[in-house]
């Protein structure tokens, strides 16, 4: 008996409500028997439909028709309703037990999906009914053209997860492999560029001390002498966006729209200026938990220090003078680094001094000086976060630098140890988020305090697309990751000179010490004529990536509905 329509086998799809008259005429027991048949035989990725009509723990009994009902094991989390019609995806199947997972909740939009899937003359699987479904959820056209361009997608990176891919097309980033792995990292928080640049600080040493074991000294110092030329030379002076047609940068700028060119600069560098004096107090907040911190106590490099690389390159030949400011700490850390620079070509000159500069490049001295002015470089500096100019040096630096770090680790032949990944992931990082800003007022923030640093996001509540506000009210939100006060975030409105924050901390001790400075931010901003109102509260909720809140801001759902504010000032 020919039961292909209940089991379409060409579509890896079951369909009950097509069944073939010629059924119709088995008995019961044969249509159960041959159903169950069919039933042994289904394989992971099928689905069947069914209707739901009991449930025992994981044990479910689906009701294919009147007279056809089968048994599965399903997750004791997953709530069904009794009656509900639902479409079920086969996970295993032993042959005596069927596992079933829900294809997707909302089985009212299944006749929607099912007539896109006919007129886009897509075939009935579970990818692609799974596809329409997240399509719609995320509020795109499901037209032929949409579904198209979405399964050409998912044919082109079969290993990716089919709703990454429609949600980069939502948001109007280009597809590819590095845009996908980024992607998909800020959804899971781990963009940081901070970390980043953490881990390159830490490997750089790591590469030498490697080429010095492999008895490579000659490419050693040739590596330090690449990677100095790279952190002592002049800093990239320089803008990183790429201007396209009808779109800026960071920064904003002149944008082309329908309704004519439209000037957002003032607006988002206003957001910026609240944005940063709210930073700065926070910064000054998370400071004041410290103790033994303050940079005056925290020098670059201490005195025990300064004076043995004052010895040491006294042995290598540099003036008394030079030699008493280095013991005295009263040199910069990129102007010693440059003076070290300087005697790397000559390590073969003798034997002396090639131990003395091993002894050197070696020591802690040098490792710390490094890693000061790395930070110095690739770090911004709260005071500074309002000024578009200075935020797009620092990416264009970083991007600049990291490209030539990247040479530096191929000519030393170390171009596959991990610190060449973070290197590329890097670059990687910052050209997605060039990218985004075509579409997205957004930026990461490594932010550079006294004693610590922090990564902050920053992203703005307009669509580049929609930047026409006529009401001049400007929205962003801060992020940013404290060691002391940890994950804070910071929703910002402003119109004219109104000014409202919403703080959401992650613990009642955060919150009080907020509250209890909140005055520094009030008496910054009405010096700059803003007037200020702030309501706290502490979250509930699992923290939100970046990357959601921007899809989800996209959706028109906002950030703040999940929570209410209890008013404190």
């Amino acid at each position: 008996m020919n039961l292909g329509n209940i089991f379409k086998r060409d579509t890896q799809n079951i369909r009950t409500n097509d069944t073939v008259k010629a059924a119709e005429s088995m008995s019961k027991g044969e249509k159960a028997y041959r159903v169950q048949s069919e039933i042994r035989n289904l394989t992971p990725g099928q689905t069947i439909q069914g209707t739901v009509v009991g449930r025992d723990g994981t044990s479910v009994q689906i009701a294919l028709r009147q007279d056809m009902m089968i048994s599965a094991r399903i997750d004791q989390s997953i709530n069904l309703v009794l009656g509900q019609n639902m479409s079920f995806e086969v996970k295993a199947n032993s042959g005596a037990v069927l596992s079933l997972s829900p294809l997707y909740a909302n089985m009212a939009n299944e006749a929607t999906i099912m007539r896109a899937l006919n007129a886009a003359g897509l075939p009935e699987t579970a990818n692609n009914i799974e596809m329409v479904a997240v399509m719609m959820e995320e509020g795109m056209p499901i037209d032929k053209e949409s579904l198209g361009n979405i399964s050409r997608f998912m044919m082109e990176f079969p290993n990716q997860n089919p709703a990454t891919l429609i949600q980069m097309t939502r948001l109007g980033i280009p597809i590819n492999e590095s845009n996908i792995e980024q992607f998909e990292m800020y959804q899971n928080a781990n963009h940081q560029l901070l970390g980043s640049a953490e881990t390159i600080m830490n490997g750089l040493p790591q590469v030498f001390h490697e080429l010095m074991g492999e008895g490579k000294a000659g490419q050693a110092y040739a590596f330090y002498e690449n990677i100095l030329d790279i952190f002592t030379g002049d800093e990239t002076e320089g803008v990183i966006i790429q201007k396209g047609e009808g779109n800026e940068g960071i920064a904003g700028g002149t944008i082309d729209t329908a309704d004519g060119s439209v000037v957002v600069k003032d607006a988002q560098s206003a957001a910026a200026e609240v944005k940063n004096a709210a930073g700065e107090v926070i910064l000054d907040m998370a400071e004041s938990l410290k103790t033994n911190d303050s940079a005056e106590q925290n020098p670059v490099l201490t005195d025990k220090q300064w004076n043995a690389l004052s010895d040491m390159l006294r042995e290598l030949g540099i003036d008394e003078h030079t030699a008493e400011q280095i013991k005295n700490g009263e040199m910069a850390s990129k102007e010693a680094l440059a003076l070290i620079r300087g005697f790397i070509p000559k390590a073969g000159a003798s034997e002396q001094h090639a131990r003395m500069m091993e002894r050197i490049l070696d020591g802690k001295e040098f490792e710390t000086l490094l890693k000061s002015e790395v930070t110095r470089q690739w770090l911004i500096e709260p005071k500074d976060v309002a000024d578009p100019h200075k935020v797009e040096q620092l990416y264009e630096r970083i991007r600049e630098q990291s490209a030539r770090l990247h040479e530096a680790l191929q000519t030393a032949g170390k171009a596959d140890v991990p610190l060449a990944k973070s290197v590329q992931n890097m670059q990687s990082n910052v050209d997605f988020m060039n990218q985004m800003n075509h579409m997205f007022s957004y930026v990461q923030l490594p932010l550079k305090m006294i004693g610590n640093n922090a990564h902050g996001d920053l992203y703005v509540y307009t669509n580049k697309k929609n930047l026409a506000a006529k009401d001049g009210n400007v929205s962003a939100l801060l992020h940013l990751d404290m060691e002391h006060l940890g994950a804070l975030d910071v929703y910002v409105t402003m119109q004219q000179n109104k000014v409202n924050t919403n703080f959401t901390l992650q613990d009642e001790s955060a919150l009080d010490l907020i509250e209890q400075h909140i005055s520094l931010l009030d008496e910054r901003l009405a010096k700059r004529g803003y007037d200020l109102k702030s309501q706290f509260h502490v979250k509930e909720e699992k923290d939100e990536s970046i990357m959601n809140t921007i899809l989800n801001h996209e959706k028109n759902i906002s950030v703040l509905s999940r929570t209410s504010f209890d008013m404190r000032a």
